[in-house]
C-alpha cells in the first residue's frame, strides 16, 4: 500500500448495496455525504480514494459476513508461504527463501459453505482455491476455526511489479492481516512505509509474526520482540499482537493458530476492519479540510458589528446626542422667562446628528478579523472560499454602509410634557410665595420656602434631563447598530454562512463516519 492510503488499491467500485448493521450503514452514509460536500474543494484524487474505501466496506459487508478473511503477507524469504502451509497442515503454497515463489493469491477455505462470491471479490484464481473437504483429515489440535478464509499473498517486495500490486490490493480487503517478518528485515522501510504505517489506527486487524525465531539466540529473543513492538508503535500501531514462530520446526505455530481461531470465533473481525477503514478515511478528510465552526457564532458577529460601529463613529454620535438632549431638556424645564411653549423651536443639536463616511480601513480590518477567526484551523482548500466570501466585496460593503448610514435620520424625540414644566415651575413659585404672604408669613420665610422649592425642582430637572438624554443616546445607537447589522449580515455574514453550510454537511458526515457525536453547534471561541 502506497502513501495514497487505503482507498488506492481498489480496482473498481462495486455497486452500492445496503449492508447489515444500522451503525455501520450510518457511518458509511456519513462518509459518502462528506465526500459529496467536499467535491470542488478537496483534492479529487483523495475523494476518489475515500469513495473507493466506502465501496470496499460496502462490498465486504455484502459478501459473506460469517467468514473471516485472514491474509498472510510478508517479504521474500520471511517464511510467509511456509507459515501458510504450517497452518494448513499440508503444503499448498510453494515456498522458497531466495526468490518470489507466490505470484497469485492462494486461499484455504475452512468451511463447507459456498464462498465463491467472496473469493471472486478477492480475485483468487479458481486453481488456487483449496477447501478443507479436499484435504486430508487434520489432527484435532491442528484444525482451523470454521469460517476461516486463509490467504497467502504474493511477496510485497517482489521484483515483479504485478506481484506486489496484487499483495497491496488484497491487503486492503482482508479482515485480519498477519505480517510475517524475519529477524534480518523486520525494520525494512518498505514494509513500514508502504503497508504498516497506512494501517495506523488498525491494531485490532493487524498481527505481526517474527518468524525464523530459531535462528535468534535465546537471550536475544525478548529484546528483539520488544524492538518489533517499538517499531510498530512508531508506525502508529499500538497494542498489536506480536508472536515469535519458526514455521520450519513448528515453534509458535500452535500459538498463532490459537490467536487466529480466537479472532475468527469472535466474529468481529469484519466489523473491526470496516470500522477502522472508515475511521482512517474520515481522518484523511478531516486533515485535508481542517476544523471550523459549522456556523458563525453570534459572539463573533456581535464583535464585528461593534467594531464597524466604532469605525462609523456611532459612539461619538451617541455622546453628542446625549449632550444635546440634556441641554434641550434643561432649556424646556427652565423658568418661563427663558422658555415657553409658544417659543418652542427645533431641538438644539438635532441637525448635527448625522454619520459621515465610515473609516474604511477599520471596517476592512474588522471583516478580515472575523474571516481569520472562522478560517483559523481550516486548510486553504476550504479556508480560501470562506475567506473570499467575507472579503471579496469589501468595497461594496463600505459603500453600502456609507449609503445606509447617510440616509439614516435621527431626530431628538422628547416627551411633550416637558414644554409645560417651565410654566408650571413659575406658577408653582408664584403660588407658594402668594400663599405665604396671604397667610402673613414673613417675607424672608416666604423667600426661603421659594428657594427650597426651586432647588427641589432643579434636582428633578437634572434627573429628568439625565434619564431622557441616556434613553435618547441609546435610541440613536440602537438605530445605527440596526442599520450596521443589516449591512454586515447581508454582505459579510450571509456569504460566509453559505460557504459554511457545505462545510457543515461535510463535518457532520466526517463526525458520523468517525463515530463521534454529530455537532449541532460550534466549539466555544478561543
Amino acid at each position: 500500500m502506497t502513501a495514497r492510503g487505503l482507498g488506492s488499491s481498489w480496482r473498481a467500485a462495486p455497486p452500492r448495496v445496503s449492508p447489515q448493521g444500522g451503525d455501520l450503514q450510518r457511518r458509511i452514509d456519513g462518509l459518502e455525504a462528506a465526500v459529496a460536500a467536499a467535491r470542488g474543494r478537496l483534492d479529487d484524487e483523495l475523494l476518489d480514494e475515500v469513495e473507493a474505501s466506502v465501496a470496499r466496506s460496502t462490498q465486504r459487508l455484502r459478501t459473506s459476513a460469517t467468514h473471516t478473511i485472514v491474509a498472510i503477507a510478508g517479504s521474500t524469504g520471511s517464511g510467509k508461504s511456509t507459515t501458510f502451509n504450517a497452518l494448513a497442515g499440508v503444503e499448498l503454497s510453494a515456498s522458497g527463501a531466495q526468490r518470489p515463489t507466490t505470484s497469485t493469491v492462494k486461499a484455504l477455505v475452512w468451511s463447507d459453505e459456498d464462498v465463491d462470491e467472496t473469493l471472486d471479490w478477492l480475485g483468487v484464481p479458481t486453481a488456487d482455491r483449496h477447501h478443507r473437504a479436499t484435504l486430508s483429515p487434520c489432527p484435532p489440535r491442528s484444525r482451523l476455526p470454521d469460517g476461516l478464509v486463509l490467504l497467502d499473498l504474493p511477496d510485497h517486495d517482489s521484483v515483479q511489479l504485478a506481484h506486489h500490486e496484487e499483495a497491496e490490493r488484497v491487503v486492503a480487503l482482508a479482515d485480519l492481516l498477519v505480517w510475517v517478518v524475519d529477524p534480518q528485515k523486520y525494520a525494512d522501510a518498505a514494509i513500514h512505509h508502504r503497508f504498516l504505517r497506512p494501517l495506523a489506527g488498525h491494531p485490532d486487524v493487524v498481527m505481526v509474526v517474527l518468524n525464523h525465531i530459531d535462528t535468534v539466540p535465546d537471550e536475544l529473543r525478548q529484546t528483539m520482540l520488544r524492538d518489533v513492538r517499538s517499531t510498530l508503535t512508531v508506525d502508529g500501531i499500538r497494542d498489536a499482537r506480536v508472536l515469535a514462530t519458526s514455521a520450519r520446526d513448528g515453534t509458535g505455530i500452535d500459538e498463532l493458530r490459537t490467536a487466529i481461531r480466537r479472532r475468527v470465533e469472535e466474529k468481529r473481525s469484519v466489523t473491526l476492519r470496516v470500522e477502522a477503514d472508515l475511521r482512517a478515511a474520515a481522518a484523511r478528510l478531516d486533515a485535508a479540510a481542517g476544523q471550523a465552526p459549522i456556523s458563525v457564532p453570534d459572539v463573533w458577529v456581535g464583535d464585528l458589528e461593534r467594531r464597524v460601529a466604532q469605525a462609523a463613529g456611532v459612539p461619538a454620535l451617541a455622546a453628542r446626542s446625549e449632550r444635546a438632549t440634556r441641554a434641550e431638556v434643561s432649556r424646556r424645564m427652565s423658568w418661563p422667562l427663558r422658555r415657553t411653549p409658544e417659543t418652542e423651536g427645533p431641538v438644539v443639536g438635532a441637525g448635527g446628528l448625522r454619520l459621515g463616511p465610515v473609516d474604511r480601513p477599520a471596517v476592512d480590518t474588522a471583516v478580515r478579523a472575523i474571516a481569520d477567526q472562522v478560517c483559523r484551523d481550516l486548510t486553504d482548500a476550504w479556508g480560501g472560499p470562506v475567506r473570499g466570501a467575507a472579503t471579496d466585496r469589501l468595497s461594496q460593503t463600505d459603500d453600502r454602509l456609507d449609503a445606509e448610514l447617510a440616509a439614516l435620520r435621527l431626530p431628538v424625540e422628547l416627551p411633550g410634557w416637558l414644554a409645560w414644566v417651565g410654566p408650571m415651575r413659575g406658577l408653582l413659585a408664584i403660588s407658594v410665595l402668594g400663599c405665604l404672604l396671604v397667610l402673613g408669613a414673613p417675607v424672608l420665610l416666604a423667600l426661603a420656602v421659594a428657594l427650597v422649592a426651586g432647588v427641589g425642582v432643579g434636582l428633578f430637572e437634572r434627573r429628568v434631563a439625565a434619564r431622557t438624554a441616556a434613553r435618547q443616546a441609546q435610541a440613536v445607537e440602537d438605530a445605527c447598530r440596526r442599520t450596521i447589522a443589516r449591512v454586515v449580515r447581508s454582505h459579510v455574514v450571509a456569504p460566509v454562512q453559505a460557504e459554511l453550510s457545505s462545510y457543515a454537511r461535510f463535518r457532520r458526515g466526517v463526525d458520523a463516519a468517525s463515530a463521534r457525536p454529530v455537532r449541532t453547534s460550534m466549539p466555544a471561541p478561543r
